[in-house]
């Protein structure tokens, strides 16, 4: 039972973004609640290293991880610690996902969103998400000249 309806905002919204990132032929993997990111993407071998990219996923878009970073010695409680606050940007969070007004999740890259406010991401470049174009059918091909070629075998 999900006991906090933000709480089931989120993980709707986070499922959306899964959902798209796998409709692209990626793995998204979620991470845990306290990660300054809510997803990673295995984005497969790119230069003979493997490559990841985070996603931090919004129901409404901000840069930093409490609505007013810039708002210094925000306590807990009344006489309390100052609250944990940092930059999305700072933490190298790869893309920040939301949903538009037409229900598609958009992305907006890092380089594109840095440290903006909530107010200036409205007009921020939103990025098109990449699709696996290395995704193959059913059976694997052979590599001849560094291109995917089908298995001679099963068309002889």
């Amino acid at each position: 039972m999900i006991k906090n309806q933000s709480r089931q905002t989120s993980s709707v919204l986070e499922q959306k973004v899964l959902l798209d990132i796998t409709e692209k032929g990626w793995i998204g993997i979620p991470t845990p609640p306290e990660t300054s990111y809510d997803i990673i993407v295995d984005m497969g071998v790119v230069d003979g290293k493997r490559e990841f990219v985070t996603i931090q996923v919004k129901d409404e878009l901000r840069t930093s991880s409490r609505p007013s970073p810039e708002k210094e010695n925000e306590s807990v409680s009344v006489g309390g610690k100052n609250r944990n606050s940092y930059w999305y940007y700072d933490e190298d969070v790869t893309y920040l996902a939301s949903l538009n007004k037409n229900a598609e999740v958009e992305y907006i890259h890092k380089e594109d969103y840095k440290y903006k406010l909530p107010k200036q991401l409205k007009s921020a470049g939103r990025t098109k998400f990449p699709t696996n174009e290395k995704m193959i059918k059913y059976r694997t091909p052979e590599i001849v000249n560094d291109k995917f070629e089908p298995l001679k075998e099963h068309y002889a």
